[in-house]
């Protein structure tokens, strides 16, 4: 940290094509990510499941204009985007000059906490922001027995 300038850091949000994964990534851009800091948008999962529901969320028009993209291995999806290129987008828009990387990884059995723990290691990640399907005040109150 020389002449004022925060240090550099590695923010990973866990990705997934749903609400609460935009809610973390929305979080994440206004709270806790600077110019300065590097983005990993870490998906974990089976890639053959990646559905375009991501974009619904952002309400804002696909970075395409036509209903065929092709993504960036060449392979087209047939109106399909990709959701972790929707997160990236949204990420330019919202913050231009920050570093946004993408990670895909594949997972064999159950222990998708283990595989996003691991990765955060490998990387050198300094924060990781996960969203969470639970209500607010199930998350102050935990569960309630009526």
């Amino acid at each position: 940290m020389q002449g004022g300038t925060p240090a550099a850091r590695k923010v990973m949000v866990v990705a997934e094509p749903n609400r609460e994964s935009a809610v973390a990534l929305q979080y994440a851009l206004s709270h806790a990510v600077f110019e300065q800091d590097e983005l990993i948008l870490l998906h974990v999962g089976n890639p053959n499941s990646w559905r375009n529901t991501f974009s619904t969320f952002l309400r804002k028009p696909s970075i395409s204009s036509s209903s065929h993209t092709t993504c960036a291995d060449g392979s087209s999806n047939g109106g399909e985007v990709d959701f972790l290129e929707e997160m990236k987008h949204a990420c330019k828009i919202t913050q231009p000059t920050l570093h946004v990387r993408v990670e895909r990884v594949e997972m064999e059995g159950k222990d998708k906490a283990g595989v996003i723990l691991f990765q955060s290691m490998a990387l050198g990640v300094d924060l990781i922001v996960i969203g969470q399907r639970r209500s607010f005040s199930t998350a102050i109150l935990g569960n309630t027995v009526s």
